[in-house]
């Protein structure tokens, strides 16, 4: 029988090297699971999460509340946008979760000789690829403060004792050095000292020799396959130590003052970076179906200048990138609304810019051609939504509302889509416009998608966008946006008429 591992106190030599942030430049951020932030689902931003672990998770709904943080990141992503660099982070990122893993099948593991050659195998492979990752980002030489935390983060951690102790250490080359006889006899597996006979391998080779041609080298084909090890080969390992008692002693005090060789402070690097190459690796995908991408630069006037702007849950979703769209906005233009025909892509383009201004604030690229925003947070949004059972229709309208408006700032962005359609047209109309009195107050900017024309016209200052239609034939949307008076009255009329209801119609058939 074999026990399960056990081994001394468990040490971590080299938890003392200071670690940076790839998120912050303070390095004070905390990330705890929880929820998403009001509005996140509206913005339908969850299509960007596919395959994201806990902590990016966390990242995606905890935005920075200052635009330093947002720069800072934003010089990480421009270089990891680069093909050498990610390529290096892509290798340490894996090289970490190849170390957990080897630590995690440790803990689990009960034959102790195999186990704690592996982990020595593992061991070696991580300060390897650390080692090669240090070297690799101080010859890249990044610019940006985050990578350059991280380059001399990999030196210190690759310089300290504790590292150069697991680095140098040579009990498993040694044990690799061993050379002994296997075999099996009327069931009964020995290990015996090596006496230089040809192995299995080299007897069968010299057996089947004869049958190749002149020149032809015989194919190895066979792969062992991932799996445990099972007893049988547990016991013929624990042969082996056997024969090696001293040797494997090291190798147990080399690995049993180990079992957490992986610093804490670079596993969160690695989720970190994983943070921005999952996003890197959704864009790659987007890109190769048309879609394009910028950092948005920040507008101190307030303006909003935004060129080929797409929504990126439309774009996830199809096979080509989705109708883009422009938004032109001065620092005083902070209402507004969005008209046009139904199925016309209202909701789409306010979710749109929702979306470009939550990445931003995150400090990721957004889909759009270019875009120069002002400070952005947060970003709340009032969608239409099942009744709750505790109040109707517009009693829940207005409680979500005031949630909304009561977390809104001067630096808030609202969306609001099709606000009180629970009610009247005339008392949407009344309430409203005490919604707009209070925007005022608060000074943030809002998206308004809204069927009431008379709020539209009836609000200064306001911007007022209509969704455009087809000019040979008005009941089709073109899914495009522009600045001008709402003129959802001709879309109906031209509907009307196309299904013979118009009034000259229904007149006809009156007579």
């Amino acid at each position: 029988m074999f026990a399960v591992i056990t081994g001394p106190q468990v040490r971590r030599p080299d938890e003392s090297v200071a670690s940076p942030s790839l998120l912050d430049p303070a390095g004070q951020l905390a990330y705890r699971t929880s929820g998403p932030p009001p509005g996140f689902d509206d913005l339908q931003l969850a299509c960007a999460l596919s395959g994201a672990g806990e902590f990016q998770r966390a990242v995606w709904y905890a935005p920075p509340s200052e635009p330093g943080t947002v720069a800072y990141r934003q010089a990480v992503v421009a270089e990891l946008r680069r093909p050498e660099f990610r390529g290096l982070a892509r290798r340490l990122t894996t090289a970490v979760a190849g170390a957990r893993r080897s630590i995690e099948n440790y803990r689990k593991a009960h034959y102790q000789w195999p186990a704690e050659i592996q982990l020595a195998d593992a061991i070696a492979r991580f300060t390897g690829a650390i080692a090669e990752a240090a070297r690799g980002l101080d010859e890249l030489r990044p610019a940006s403060a985050g990578l350059r935390g991280l380059a001399g983060y990999l030196s210190e951690q690759v310089a300290s004792a504790g590292f150069q102790e697991l680095a140098r250490n040579t009990v498993l080359d040694r044990i690799r050095g061993c050379s002994m006889e296997l075999g099996i006899h009327n069931g009964t597996v020995w290990v015996a000292p090596d006496t230089g006979r040809p192995g299995w391998g080299e007897q069968i080779t010299a057996t089947f020799a004869r049958f190749y041609e002149p020149g032809e080298q015989p194919e190895a084909t066979w792969v062992r396959p991932e799996r445990s090890l099972n007893h049988v080969e547990a016991q013929a390992v624990e042969l082996v130590a056997t024969s090696f008692p001293e040797l494997f002693a090291e190798l147990h005090r080399f690995v049993g003052s180990r079992r957490n060789f992986l610093p804490a402070a670079l596993q969160r690097l690695a989720q970190e970076l994983r943070f921005y190459l999952d996003f890197l690796h959704l864009m790659d995908e987007l890109s190769a179906r048309g879609v394009a991408w910028c950092l948005p630069r920040s507008t101190p006037d307030g303006a909003v200048r935004v060129r080929g702007m797409v929504d990126l849950a439309l774009a996830v979703r199809s096979d080509s990138p989705p109708i883009a769209n422009d938004l032109l906005l001065t620092a005083d233009e902070r209402v507004v609304f969005v008209t046009g025909p139904n199925q016309g892509g209202k909701t789409t383009f306010a979710r749109g810019f929702g979306q470009l201004c939550y990445l931003a604030g995150l400090g990721l690229p957004v889909p759009a051609q270019s875009a120069s925003l002002p400070w952005t947070m947060p970003v709340l949004t009032h969608f239409p939504a099942p009744d709750a059972p505790d109040r109707g229709g517009l009693a829940d309208e207005l409680a979500r509302l005031h949630e909304a408006l009561t977390a809104a700032g001067p630096h808030a962005l609202l969306i609001f889509n099709e606000l009180f359609s629970a009610t009247s047209a005339a008392d949407a109309l009344l309430l409203s416009a005490k919604v707009v009195e209070q925007l005022r107050m608060l000074g943030c900017r809002v998206i308004w998608v809204t069927f009431l024309e008379e709020l539209v016209l009836g609000t200064e200052p306001s911007v007022s966008l209509v969704g455009q239609v087809e000019p040979e034939d008005p009941t089709r949307p073109t899914f495009r946006f522009r600045p001008q008076p709402p003129g959802g009255r001709s879309h109906a009329v031209a509907l009307a008429a196309r299904h013979g209801l118009s009034g000259a119609d229904l007149a006809e058939r009156l007579r």
